[in-house]
């Protein structure tokens, strides 16, 4: 959620804020902002480079431990069981089928978890919408909360809400050693020093303001705005008793607009009396009238907290506040707390509560259909073991330009599977038989693994990419794919070849850019099909890993950071490309010939050449 005009307002008063001491304390950070907001910091290109984002999660990190700041991460869950989130989830989904450059990859999340496991960081989920659990999480921990989330200024956060913008993230992703040792912090006492008047009426200003259920542009509030309610006094159409620091003359229209909310709430008696005001404003439009009844429920301090107790998890209680839960009756409880301790992905809450998904859109051209059509078969072995083969699942994804909602079933085709569906007591070697039936390739041997148990998985998943992607995946995407595996295993010491050949491969990647950049103004666009078949794979490695999540890992789950790096693999198969076009020498074979990483890159060219039919780049350039 959010409340864009609230950030203009609190910026403009001082008062509202206290120099803080930034070190030695506890800090519940929102983890959905910070994911997004440590990729697009500094422009990380949106095509997946999951390497340059991991090493930007791993420095913030490292920093907060500098400072002996002991960090606490909560996710957002899974949609609300009332179905009130369903059209912002919709229309931000909508939105960006639109715009897919300003969204996120899709492995972001995965990949951000996997450097807080590297790390140790405690972080856990929310059962649904996380603000509220921040909120009281902080609390009791006695600490602030970091978030982008302008809600947060209308929270009671006891302690404290640091922006994101009060820190100074440049410097930190920066490697700058400068001590940092003050920030701005936000209080809400502050807030209501000024304007005493909102005290329980908080609810009121949020959505007179606009916020993200109930819009500052909807039919209601613009109407209100232009009404006797609202009308200020002649003598009171300035904005000096509200605003501390002068405003350019430019944006006084827009904080008049703020002045008229805070005379007319001032004014109302209580928050019953000012939303049957603006209820008058719907003109009995009922849709107009539920997003104003949901924001006024969404921001009133109810006194009941409906969520488990994050800080019983934390401490590692088991009491009756841990085991409370507001998940509708039958889900297995083994499922639950997986899912709150960030072991099982919302998607699977989702399917299991709503019997509904929706997919992001990724950066994958104009093609008809979605990239996310390569991964069909997986979620279908996902729900059949959620849900079983008769229960139907409504997905909502791209096609074309539109979002569309398509029925799927269930379908596993492993015999005998579904008698025995209480995971935690299967047999290992079922949960490997799921994932090898699935995936239809068998599990990758010692040999062929390597160093790294993540190799059979990934294996796994690229051979399951190249049997379904459409266009067809040729020897040039399976190359690139394996070269760009080594390469970041060895930058992320995951296995270590040795000094020697660490420097071959990075004068090979070195040769790759220098290559593709002197010839390409966008390695994304350079070929038809690319940027759709790698999202294409990216899909897969997505729903192949919530699968084996479920499963509770039978094979060690993949690493983003590690098996895909878009840039990296745009500018190998471009070069790849090249080579074939102008039978020049192969560049893999010129770097690493004679060396057992050469050695290796052909063992698993060989194990995916046994389980699936690889067209040759020559052969794919005919069809």
């Amino acid at each position: 959620m959010g409340i864009p005009s609230i950030s203009n307002l609190v910026q403009k008063n001082p008062s509202f804020w206290t120099i803080s001491d930034f070190q030695d304390i506890r800090l519940v950070i929102d983890a959905n902002c910070l994911v997004e907001f440590l990729y697009k910091y500094q422009d990380i290109d949106t095509i997946g480079n999951y390497n340059e984002y991991t090493e930007k999660v791993e420095i913030f990190f490292k920093w907060l431990q500098t400072r002996r700041i002991t960090p606490f991460v909560v996710f957002s869950g899974a949609l609300g069981m009332d179905d009130k989130e369903i059209g912002i989830v919709l229309g931000k989904t909508k939105h960006r089928i639109g715009k897919p450059d300003e969204g996120m990859p899709i492995l972001a999340k995965l990949t951000f978890i996997n450097a807080l496991d590297k790390l140790r960081i405690n972080y856990v989920n929310s059962d649904f919408e996380a603000d509220r659990d921040i909120q009281k999480l902080a609390n009791d921990l006695k600490c602030p909360v970091l978030s982008a989330n302008s809600d947060f200024f209308v929270f009671d956060v006891q302690f404290g809400y640091i922006p994101f913008d009060s820190l100074p993230f440049k410097s930190i992703l920066n490697g700058v050693k400068k001590s940092f040792g003050e920030i701005k912090t936000y209080f809400y006492k502050n807030l209501l020093k000024k304007f005493p008047y909102l005290t329980h009426k908080m609810a009121l200003l949020a959505t007179a303001l606009g916020n993200d259920i109930f819009p500052k542009n909807s039919k209601a509030l613009q109407l209100a705005y232009l009404s006797a309610n609202f009308r200020l006094p002649e003598c009171m159409a300035i904005t000096s008793d509200v605003l501390e620091t002068p405003c350019e003359r430019s944006s006084e229209t827009f904080f008049i607009t703020t002045r008229k909310i805070l005379y007319w709430i001032k004014r109302c008696k209580d928050v019953e009396r000012g939303k049957k005001q603006l209820q008058y404003f719907c003109k009995e439009d009922k849709k107009e009238e539920k997003k104003l009844f949901r924001s006024i429920e969404v921001y009133t301090e109810t006194g009941n907290y409906t969520s488990y107790n994050l800080h019983d998890l934390i401490q590692r209680r088991n009491d009756k506040g841990f085991c409370r839960s507001p998940f509708p009756f039958g889900i297995r409880k083994w499922i639950i707390e997986h899912h709150r301790r960030g072991k099982i992905p919302n998607f699977i809450i989702n399917t299991i509560i709503h019997q509904r998904n929706i997919f992001m859109c990724q950066l994958e051209g104009t093609h008809d259909t979605s990239s996310h059509d390569c991964s069909l078969s997986i979620r279908e072995v996902i729900y059949a073991v959620l849900v079983g083969t008769e229960t139907t699942i409504t997905e909502y994804d791209r096609q074309e330009k539109s979002l569309c909602k398509v029925l799927r079933k269930g379908v596993i085709s492993t015999t005998g599977i579904l008698k025995d569906l209480h995971i935690p007591e299967m047999m290992s070697a079922v949960k490997i038989k799921i994932l090898s039936s699935t995936l239809c390739c068998s599990v990758p041997s010692d040999k062929v693994s390597g160093q790294l148990e993540q190799t059979r998985l990934f294996l796994m998943i690229t051979a399951y990419w190249t049997r379904v992607a459409e266009p067809s995946v040729n020897t040039n995407f399976i190359k690139s794919v394996l070269i760009g595996y080594v390469l970041f295993s060895a930058r992320h010491k995951e296995f270590q070849p040795g000094t020697k050949i660490i420097g071959r491969l990075e004068n090979l990647s070195a040769e790759v850019t220098k290559y593709a950049d002197r010839r390409i103004k966008s390695y994304r666009d350079f070929v038809q099909n690319i940027t759709y078949t790698f999202s294409q794979f990216q899909s897969c490695i997505l729903y192949t890993t919530h699968l084996n999540r479920l499963l509770q890992c039978p094979l060690e789950n993949v690493n983003p950071a590690i098996v895909y790096n878009g840039s990296f693999l745009h500018k190998m198969y471009f070069i790849l490309n090249e080579n074939d076009r102008y039978e020049n020498d192969d560049i893999i074979e010129k770097h690493l010939y004679g060396c057992n990483v050469y050695v290796w890159l052909n063992q698993m060219l060989y194990f995916l050449q046994e389980n699936v039919y690889i067209k040759s780049a020559e052969v794919a350039a005919k069809m």
